[in-house]
């Protein structure tokens, strides 16, 4: 069913400050409030949003299980980034819209994905841009949903979703590209994604390392020192972490297969002592 247009909005630079300058008390009130924000203009007073020219289509979001809901996880990115990839860039990245977006479009969601508990940064962290605007876009509850879908649609694919479905099950593949300075680059994301999606369907008994995501961005790191990223096609880079992560896995396995060899000859000197001492 088609939604109706909706002007879209940002939190006014008052409700702004007003939230940053209290912090502890709003991790109180939405802990006190987990399915309405209704208590903000109360807290803020009545100059909270403002209205701005751009229209988008109006949506609903689903509200998730738990902050592991994947399924859900995968439906609401979808849908923010299917109602917002028109808006310009400048909206896109700034504060006051996601504020807007989190506290009056997807409260109760945000909520969800992101539990904040007394005395803890997590209002701080994932409400606010508190580490600058590219570090609190991608950890923001919400703009970090919309960018993970924009930086891995891939029209060219049969389900364009395909390695946004890819991000979204095991976020760590994603989350190591975003500290770097060229996270916002797509060619470099939709590169380094096929090819850690291609090792994983060839190593199906892999358990995924998390410390090999950090490995691989810091491979792309020092290419980006030396130039070479300015003049890599995404190919180029599919390649090129394609080999490198195919090293490190079979770099884990070998050393598992090791590990698992010894366990198994210690098992057997255990139980030949305890025959013995039985004896």
């Amino acid at each position: 069913m088609r939604m109706s247009k909706i002007h879209i909005k940002y939190m006014s630079d008052v409700a702004l400050a007003t939230l940053k300058a209290n912090k502890n008390e709003v991790t109180n009130k939405l802990i006190e409030n987990p399915n309405s924000s209704d208590w903000l203009s109360e807290f803020v007073g009545d100059y909270l949003y403002v209205t701005k020219k751009y229209e988008i289509e109006d949506f609903i979001l689903k509200v998730p299980s738990n902050e592991k809901d994947r399924e859900t996880d995968i439906y609401n990115s979808i849908i923010l980034y299917e109602k917002l990839n028109k808006l310009p860039l400048h909206v896109l990245t700034d504060e006051r819209f996601w504020c807007w977006v989190m506290f009056d479009k997807g409260y109760e969601v945000s909520l969800k994905y992101m539990p904040v508990k007394k005395e803890s940064s997590i209002f701080k962290d994932h409400w606010l841009f508190s580490q600058g605007k590219r570090r609190g876009l991608f950890f923001g509850v919400l703009s970090r949903c919309y960018f993970r879908v924009a930086l891995s649609v891939d029209d060219t694919l049969k389900d364009p979703y395909e390695l946004t479905k890819f991000v979204i099950s095991n976020p760590l593949r994603f989350r190591e590209l975003t500290w770097r300075s060229f996270s916002s680059e797509k060619m470099i994301v939709l590169g380094t994604l096929k090819a850690e999606k291609r090792i994983i369907e060839e190593y199906p008994n892999y358990e995924e390392n998390a410390t090999r995501f950090g490995d691989i961005a810091k491979l792309l790191s020092k290419l980006g020192s030396v130039m070479l990223l300015d003049v890599m096609t995404e190919k180029d880079i599919e390649g090129y972490v394609y080999k490198k992560y195919k090293n490190m896995v079979e770099t884990d396995l070998k050393k598992d297969k090791a590990a698992k060899k010894s366990n198994t000859i210690m098992d057997k000197l255990k139980s030949l002592m305890s025959k013995t001492d039985n004896k």
